[in-house]
């Protein structure tokens, strides 16, 4: 058994800059300076590891939030139900459909 230490340089990577950040987001450096705060209290973006020097996120934490305040993101959630069948037929032959057994 090999260990290795958890802290080797294969195994650290570095913090996401305010450029890698604001280029995930989808906006300029200068937009992402004059609303970082907004979009800290607004949409609980996570605050830097660093507050001197350049600014540094630390990476699971941006993944995270990312994934799931990303304005390009889509939900997988529909909103509307299908219309309901109007006999066991059509139900049966739906289901046949969306499960690819167009013959059974």
């Amino acid at each position: 058994m090999h260990l290795r230490p958890v802290n080797t340089l294969q195994s650290i990577v570095p913090p996401y800059s305010s450029a890698e950040v604001a280029t995930a987001i989808g906006i300029s450096l200068d937009t992402f300076y004059r609303t970082r705060q907004i979009r800290h209290d607004r949409d609980g973006l996570p605050a830097p590891i660093s507050e001197c020097g350049p600014l540094k996120w630390e990476r699971t934490g941006f993944d995270a939030w990312l994934t799931r305040h990303h304005p390009m993101r889509t939900i997988a959630i529909d909103t509307f139900a299908p219309p309901s069948a109007a006999s066991d037929e059509e139900h049966r032959e739906r289901l046949r459909t969306a499960y690819g057994q167009h013959g059974a």
